[in-house]
């Protein structure tokens, strides 16, 4: 049986050769056969980001380490661990020594940021990491990994960087709110307090520093939206592969439900009408436009409507606002998007929110700022409602009344349209076979 294995492989390989059959063939026959490939005892993936729970990036990294690990040897490596899961790992802190604390405490009024993070020190002591062949980094907001220590961290790994947010082309900011420094280098930064906030204007140098070690690293960068991947192309002329991967939804989760019996559940009327806003931090968001939301529920104009905002512990602003707080479960959340007649979502920055592909697997239309990639989901009109004027909360409302000024079987096309948008386009399963792709490509 051994030397039949040996035949096998070696004509499979001269067929790969020959472009009859593909490496993806290779690994299921191998798989069938029950055969372990040198490729298969190799290929182990550390997965990094900032932690394991809230948040867009969070969500996606998470999901996706999930579903890739049924196939590939895979770790988490996070800076806040919040779930269970023995496959996810937190970075231990790099002591506490007074020599360091001093070195960070210097670094952080010079404005240096991320750069002090030494905990990439502690990843070392890491086996699986040691042995893995690629590195998938997601955020590492939270100045827990140097970009200084990137060349000998990722020394003889093939690294991949998904990215959620601008921080990537910037001097320190995650969204540039409008602001095209970071097209000439950045420096005189009009607004240092944006997140992550720096004490001191050293934007220049550190745009500067970070260059010159992505240059060195060289990652294969994956943009979910092709805004996001244009963006890098400008800031980053001689990086050699970007490519765009869409992020997706469970649709086993996501999914069109039985809007009477889910507000029978919640105690609410059958006939309301039901806007729903979901972000970390809810209406104290100034980023997801949180004083928007605040603005339409302070409209006795819309006293006919009920609020859900969902993402943040708040008081109630007016008689017709419920709050839920951060829902972890997101067959919950599926539930809060299937029961609503719309989502608003006034964002001031953002890539290719998950909230937006959520609602709409849901069938729940969005009204959403035309900004970054949600111009890539939403089709005017037909898959929900762009905003141009997302600065002033009248845009939105006049939005809100021209849905429900729609006649009812308008409502249900536009419904069932936006869920079959997303299984046609956003699904999870897309977002997997992907990576996975990627994956072995490496």
């Amino acid at each position: 049986m051994h030397l039949f294995k040996r035949i096998v492989i070696h004509f499979l390989r001269f067929l790969i050769k020959s472009n009859f059959v593909t490496s993806l063939h290779l690994y299921v026959f191998f798989k069938t056969l029950g055969i372990r490939t040198r490729n298969q005892n190799k290929l182990k993936i550390s997965v990094i980001n900032t932690q394991d729970l809230s948040g867009g990036a969070a969500n996606i990294a998470y999901q996706l380490s999930k579903e890739i690990r049924k196939e590939l040897p895979l770790k988490l490596y996070v800076f806040s661990k919040f779930r269970v899961d023995d496959w996810i790992q937190k970075i231990p802190e790099y002591g506490s020594s007074l020599f360091y604390e001093l070195l960070k405490k210097h670094a952080l009024a010079k404005g240096y940021i991320e750069f002090t993070g030494m905990h990439s020190i502690t990843l070392f002591q890491h086996l699986f990491f040691k042995d893995s062949s690629i590195v998938h980094i997601h955020n590492l907001h939270g100045e827990f990994l140097s970009p200084m220590l990137f060349e000998k961290l990722f020394k003889h790994k093939k690294v991949i960087w998904t990215l959620h947010d601008e921080s990537f082309n910037t001097g320190h900011c995650s969204c540039t709110l409008g602001c095209e420094k970071w097209k000439t280098g950045c420096g005189e930064c009009p607004d240092l307090s944006i997140y992550p906030s720096v004490n001191f204007d050293n934007t220049k140098e550190l745009l500067r520093l970070k260059k010159e070690i992505l240059h060195k690293l060289n990652p294969i960068i994956v943009s979910p939206s092709y805004w996001l991947a244009e963006r890098v192309r400008i800031a980053y002329p001689t990086i050699s592969s970007i490519k765009v991967i869409r992020n997706g939804v469970d649709l086993s989760i996501f999914k069109l439900a039985n809007k009477l019996e889910l507000r029978n559940k919640f105690n609410l009327k059958s006939d309301a009408k039901i806007v729903l806003f979901v972000a970390e931090f809810s209406t104290k968001n100034p980023f997801k436009g949180g004083e928007i939301i605040r603005d339409l529920l302070g409209d006795n104009t819309l006293k006919d409507i009920t609020f859900i905002t969902v993402g943040g512990v708040q008081p109630t602003l007016c008689q017709n606002h419920l709050v839920f707080p951060y829902v972890e479960s997101q067959t919950e959340l599926a539930e809060l998007y299937a029961m609503c007649d719309l989502m608003v979502y006034p964002t001031k920055a953002d890539n290719l929110p998950l909230v937006v592909l959520e609602s709409m697997a849901c069938g729940t239309p969005v009204i959403a700022s035309k900004i970054g990639g949600i111009p890539e989901i939403i089709k005017n009109n037909s898959l929900g409602y762009l905003v141009e004027d997302f600065n002033t909360y009248e845009s939105f409302k006049a939005n809100i009344e021209i849905h429900f000024n729609l006649a009812s079987p308008a409502h249900s096309e536009m419904q069932k349209n936006c869920s079959m948008h997303i299984e046609q386009f956003f699904s999870k399963d897309q977002m997997v076979s992907n990576y996975l792709e990627l994956y072995k490509e490496c």
